[in-house]
């Protein structure tokens, strides 16, 4: 070897060392690095070395603010931020103080992955939501009260992450209501506590108010034919739905949070047999929440009632007389009406912008000046051109 060695010129030489010396430099460089690391004591960090962690800033409130003259906006509407502001930006111009947010898909997530994994108890700490904290902080900036809407026992994503919490025939096939929705036992615990939770993560995200829909159970369909295992003479539907509202009550009281919830507007009529099947019965809810919302889209009534060929054609009449039928039953209770105005165009000739202020007439006349008005798609050029 030595011999071999000897009889190579410089140049060969460098050529063959160089390479080796780099990479043994190398390798005791990043040794001394590594182990002169592992042996240096790691230090509390001082306040002025930590890298903050960002805060979601929350102010809470003094007392509770409920919705008061306003308009829906989906979640999909909500992160579009140009088509957003100019809905709002003409909001404004038509005299709406409130936003009425879908939000539930948002809040969700975190408990749905608690709930598959079954680690979901009265225990569960909750956070706010950061994306609906900062939409909620930028409309309070802007005047806006909001209301978070949270479509309560219907849920497609609770029955595909837990199927044995959904609402199902005698034979285990899932319920599903004419357009395909699926719905979460209202009897089972873990359905409430879940939707109870969802609440109070609004709650500290800032919403002035949650306002519940579905907070019943289903009534299309099929639904005559679902088992409800858990039922009983002494826990009745009625006693379900008043059981997840006084639920949300106490869980919620801290946050100064107005609970509002939507009904059907035949619901005002208060038939026993729509009592005893949908579990709505408003005297008994109304200790627990702070506003009722019933939705009295003329459209909604089927033809013939109370003596209308096309009810759709009568605005007026069937808000007029909701309301009034709501502020009877409601006689007593310190619970706000805040209804639904149709703001779309079903089975209504007539429809545009003196059908939207039929409506508010028909409310004003019965001493009511809060609404809300529905639009799905959140087109309110109709609204928008009522009013202005």
């Amino acid at each position: 070897m030595l011999e071999w060695w000897n009889q190579k010129d410089l140049k060969t030489k460098l050529l063959f060392i160089v390479p080796i010396a780099l990479f043994l430099l190398v390798l005791i460089v990043w040794t001394a690095f590594f182990f002169l690391g592992q042996k240096k004591p790691i230090a509390e960090p001082t306040v002025e070395a930590q890298v903050p962690i960002p805060v979601i800033q929350v102010v809470p409130h003094v007392k509770k603010t409920s919705a008061d003259r306003g308009i829906y906006i989906t979640e999909t509407v909500a992160q579009l931020p140009v088509r957003f502001k100019d809905v709002r930006e003409q909001a404004k111009k038509a005299g709406f103080n409130t936003i009425v947010l879908d939000a539930k898909r948002s809040l969700s997530l975190p408990l749905l992955a608690l709930l598959k994994e079954r680690k979901l108890d009265s225990n569960t700490q909750v956070t706010a939501d950061p994306w609906l904290a900062k939409v909620i902080g930028g409309l309070h900036d802007e005047g806006f009260i909001v209301s978070v809407r949270i479509v309560v026992f219907k849920d497609d994503h609770l029955v595909l992450t837990r199927p044995d919490l959904a609402i199902k025939f005698p034979g285990g096939e899932l319920y599903r209501d004419r357009k395909g929705g699926k719905w979460a036992n209202p009897y089972d615990p873990e359905v409430r506590l879940y939707n109870e939770l969802i609440t109070e993560r609004a709650a500290l995200s800032g919403a002035d108010e949650v306002q519940f829909d579905y907070v019943r159970f289903p009534a299309e369909g099929a639904a005559r034919d679902v088992s409800y295992p858990q039922a009983s003479e002494k826990f009745t539907k009625v006693d379900v739905i008043c059981s997840f509202l006084e639920a949300v009550r106490k869980r919620t009281e801290k946050y100064k949070l107005s609970i509002a919830v939507d009904i059907f507007g035949v619901i005002a009529w208060q038939s026993k047999n729509d009592v005893l099947s949908l579990g709505q019965d408003l005297k008994r809810m109304a200790k627990y929440i702070d506003v009722l919302s019933p939705m009295f889209y003329p459209s909604h009534f089927h033809a013939g009632y109370d003596g209308f060929t096309n009810p759709g054609s009568e605005p007026y009449y069937f808000m007029n007389t909701g309301v009034r039928r709501a502020k009877e039953l409601l006689s007593g209770e310190a619970v706000s009406i805040v209804p639904w105005l149709q703001g779309f165009n079903l089975k209504s000739p007539n429809y545009g912008p003196n059908y939207i202020l039929e409506q508010i007439r028909a409310c004003s006349d019965e001493g009511v000046k809060g609404y809300l008005i529905w639009n799905a798609r959140n087109d309110y050029s109709v609204t928008f051109s009522a009013l202005r």
